[in-house]
C-alpha cells in the first residue's frame, strides 16, 4: 500500500511545521512527516521551511540571523488561526523526541550544519526511520558526508536517469513532481525506469484529484508526498475494501 508522507504535517488543518500539524497528520493517516530544517544564529536546528520567519511566525528577518532565544520566544501558530496562538517553531531534538517510533522522517534540508544534523539523528537513533533530501547541492552533499546511514532522496529531474540517481547522488529514493506542462515528470515511463533499478519511487502533487490517486495506485508508487493526507488516506482505504470483497 502506497504511505502517505505529510507535506509540511497537515498543513490546511492546523499552521505547517508545528507539532499541532504533525499531530493532525498523524491523525489523518500519514505515515511519513516531511519537514525541513533550518538553523539559528547560534547553531540550534529548527524546523522551519522559509529563509525567514515572517511568513509563519509573528516575528520577521532570516533565522540565520536570530538566536535561539529570540525563536523560541516566537508565536508560530496565531498567524493561521487564533486558536492555534502560543504554538512555538519546533527544534529538531524535540521534533525526533515527539515522534520518534510513530512515524518516518522525510528531512528537507534547507540550510544547516548537516555535521550537527548527522549526529543528532544517531544520537537519537532516528537514522533508519529518515530520508533526506535538498534543493541546495551542497546540503546533499553534506548530508551523504556527515549522515551516510539515512537514506538519500533525489528529485528525478535532476537526472532524469535512474543510474545517475544511484551513482553520482547516492539515492536509493526518486520524487517525481505531478504537475502541468514541462515540469510534470510523473509519467509511467519514469516511473517504471526508476523502479527497473531497484529505485524507491514517491511523487509530490498539490493535486486533490482522484485520477492523480489512482495513478500512484495503478502504477505502484511507494509513497505519495500531499497536501491532502485524508483524501488520499480515504482512496486507499476504499480500494483496501473493494479489493476485500
Amino acid at each position: 500500500m502506497t504511505k502517505i508522507s505529510c507535506h509540511r504535517g497537515a498543513r490546511f488543518s492546523a499552521p505547517e511545521n508545528t507539532f499541532a500539524a504533525f499531530d493532525a497528520a498523524l491523525v489523518q493517516g500519514g505515515e511519513i512527516l516531511e519537514f525541513d530544517v533550518r538553523q539559528s544564529l547560534d547553531g540550534v536546528l529548527y524546523v522551519l521551511h522559509d529563509e525567514t520567519v515572517d511568513r509563519t511566525t509573528n516575528g520577521s528577518g532570516p533565522i540565520a540571523e536570530m538566536t535561539s532565544k529570540e525563536i523560541d520566544a516566537l508565536d508560530a501558530g496565531g498567524w493561521f488561526d487564533p486558536r492555534f496562538a502560543g504554538l512555538r517553531v519546533p527544534r529538531l531534538d524535540s521534533f525526533f523526541q515527539r515522534y520518534k517510533g510513530r512515524a518516518e522522517f522525510y528531512v528537507e534540508i534547507k540550510w544547516a550544519d548537516c555535521a550537527a544534523v548527522g549526529k543528532m539523528v544517531r544520537d537519537l537513533d532516528v537514522a533508519r526511520a529518515c530520508y533526506t533530501c535538498s534543493f541546495s547541492e551542497q546540503m546533499h552533499l553534506d548530508m551523504r558526508r556527515y549522515a551516510p546511514e539515512v537514506r538519500q532522496m533525489i528529485h528525478w529531474r535532476r537526472t532524469a536517469n535512474a543510474k545517475a540517481a544511484i551513482d553520482l547522488f547516492g539515492a536509493s529514493i526518486v520524487e517525481f513532481f505531478d504537475g502541468e506542462g514541462a515540469k510534470n515528470d510523473f509519467t509511467l515511463e519514469n516511473v517504471r525506469a526508476a523502479q527497473a533499478a531497484g529505485l524507491k519511487t514517491q511523487v509530490f502533487t498539490e493535486r486533490n484529484d482522484p485520477t492523480v490517486f489512482a495513478r500512484v495506485r495503478d502504477w505502484g508508487v511507494d509513497c505519495i508526498n500531499t497536501d491532502h493526507i485524508s483524501s488520499f488516506n480515504s482512496f486507499r482505504m476504499s480500494q483496501d475494501s473493494q479489493m476485500a470483497l
